[in-house]
């Protein structure tokens, strides 16, 4: 059994300067997840806990932001609010027969994400 971690923290701050450059969206969020924070009373909280979520992920996968676009690694949710990955292109074969964990939290203006993989 193979088992990694990846983490990550986000300021909101930064991420409210990120969100007026345009084509950042584009470029970092796939269109759900562009949808889901915009219905949020906090869109930059949120896009930053999303951000630090992609972060996490390449840390566990082992490869950081490399061979996989950022859109590719979408954070989606269960009707209950549970945080998931919705993978997509290279992101989904990089992490083809991982099972992963993802935890999301924001505090204090800044958000972090936890991603366990687990294999075999």
């Amino acid at each position: 059994m193979e088992l990694r971690n990846g983490i990550d923290l986000a300021a909101v701050s930064r991420m409210e300067k990120s969100l007026q450059r345009e084509g950042f969206w584009e470029k970092c969020f796939a269109p759900a997840e562009q949808e889901y924070i915009r219905r949020q009373a906090q869109p930059a909280q949120t896009a930053a806990a999303l951000w630090a979520a992609k972060e996490a992920f390449g840390k566990a996968m082992g490869t950081g932001l490399s061979g996989w676009s950022l859109p590719e690694a979408a954070v989606a949710h269960t009707p209950e609010g549970a945080p998931y990955f919705d993978l997509s292109g290279a992101a989904a074969v990089l992490a083809a027969g991982w099972q992963l964990s993802l935890s999301l939290s924001h505090e204090g203006g800044f958000a972090i994400a936890m991603v366990t993989a687990l294999r075999g």
